[in-house]
């Protein structure tokens, strides 16, 4: 046990290794999950129907007279849409059409209020105001209905006037018109109605499956932060024990070099289930802080996605047994974990849907642990809950196949370097000076 315990301190004192790839790269991936957590927990859970508001931009070219009607227009306006104010002049107007900066541009041209006063009177057609709608979507020309209707409302209202006090309709008389189309709408709620939206009967199972995807989701990020810092802390502890003068030690002691080197990697092992536990159980916390119910998932799914968990990162910590045995240096091991760890992540089908995959892709990920890790999460926590328990043991059982010929071409590496006396001591003998 004393190579246990000395195997963990050395370890333990790995600290800037410790933050960089275990702490840092496993709350990046968790700033991912995140992201997509949230969504999922936002996700059609809205009881209210909020409208796309179309942005108008109003200028009015008139002279005083059409002053009162343009603020009836805005004030008509303002409650299905937003009033942007672009400016008046030729270049600014120019601009805002190039830029796209409003949905709708409506400009009321000299002579409006009058004009349309007198198509009022004369029986003829409304005058159009001129408009300039956006070229990216639908909602100018909308708000362009709206302005429409605005004037219809306004001209019925000036007749109605007419008709009532027998006056002519003037430019004053119009813009009065207008603004009690207005003010009738304000008054009325059936004018602006609230749309609701009726409770979902299935958004209870919604929002498990929710829980169950994020869930899933987060555990499978955990290929390449696992991987890649049980590689680098196994190797960097373990080399600690392969220096000439560590090792001559070590073999002078009354142990069997294979005893000695099984505690290392029990070591190694221990913490890595430990980092596994940990990460599962943040995976499990964050659907939970997000609102979503994760007491829907199944006990047999969180269970066997542990498993899968602990297993992938034990067969990390053999992939580092693996390079330890090539008696690398630190920067050759991190070089070794980053092109690894992506490779594995990139083609575990985790990064990016497996029907976009290239095929080479997916061959290459067929190759690799990560891809059979991610086969077994799916397995485990399937839609709705659904486990397969014997897809499950045949993805975990070629996982753990690739961690023994991990450990079997690690223990080839070391073979070799034991039949290599220079690894072992000086080829001469040195005198100590005095």
């Amino acid at each position: 046990m004393s190579t246990f315990k000395a195997s963990l301190k050395v370890l333990v004192s790995k600290k800037l290794m410790i933050m960089i790839y275990v702490v840092w790269l496993c709350l990046m991936m968790f700033g991912l999950s995140w992201s997509i957590i949230q969504n999922l927990a936002h996700s059609d859970n809205s009881t209210t129907f909020a409208s796309a508001r179309p942005e108008v931009s109003v200028v009015n070219r008139d002279d005083d007279d059409s002053d009162a009607l343009v603020r009836s227009l805005n004030e008509f306006l303002a409650k299905d849409c937003d009033l942007v104010d672009v400016g008046g002049s030729d270049e600014e107007l120019q601009t805002a059409v190039a830029s796209n900066y409003t949905d709708l541009i409506v400009i009321v041209p000299q002579g409006f209020a009058d004009r349309f006063a007198q198509t009022i009177t004369d029986g003829t057609d409304v005058p159009e105001l001129d408009t300039v709608v956006s070229f990216t979507g639908a909602y100018g020309s909308l708000a362009q209905l709206q302005v429409n209707n605005f004037l219809n409302l306004t001209r019925t209202e000036a007749l109605a006037q007419h008709g009532a006090g027998g006056s002519a309709i003037t430019a004053t008389s119009l813009t009065t018109a207008a603004q009690h189309v207005v003010d009738a709408l304000d008054g009325n709620e059936n004018s602006y109605p609230t749309i609701s939206v009726a409770d979902d009967p299935h958004s209870a199972t919604d929002a498990q499956e929710s829980a169950r995807v994020a869930f899933v989701t987060s555990v499978k990020m955990g290929v390449y932060p696992l991987l890649a810092a049980m590689l680098v802390v196994t190797a960097l502890t373990m080399n600690s024990f392969a220096d000439a003068n560590v090792r001559r030690r070590l073999y002078a002691a009354p142990q069997r070099s294979g005893s000695m080197m099984l505690q290392q990697f029990a070591a190694c092992g221990v913490f890595a289930v430990v980092i596994a536990l940990v990460y599962l159980a943040i995976s499990l916390a964050l659907p939970a802080l997000a609102g979503l119910p994760v007491s829907g998932l199944a006990p047999a799914s969180v269970a066997m996605c542990a498993g899968s968990l602990v297993l992938y990162a034990l067969v990390a910590v053999a992939s580092g047994f693996m390079v330890s045995m090539l008696a690398v240096n630190a920067v050759a091991v991190n070089a070794i974990a980053n092109v690894f760890g992506l490779l594995v992540m990139f083609t575990s089908g985790m990064a990016f849907p497996i029907d976009m995959m290239p095929r080479i892709m997916i061959m290459i990920g067929k190759l690799l642990p990560g891809w059979w890790y991610c086969q077994s999460i799916t397995a485990a926590g399937g839609a709705s809950n659904a486990v397969d328990a014997g897809a499950w043991l045949a993805n975990n059982g070629l996982v753990l196949l690739f961690g023994i010929a991990f450990i079997c071409l690690g223990l080839a590496f070391s073979k070799l370097r034991r039949s290599r006396p220079n690894l072992q001591a000086s080829a001469t003998t040195q005198l100590a000076e005095a």
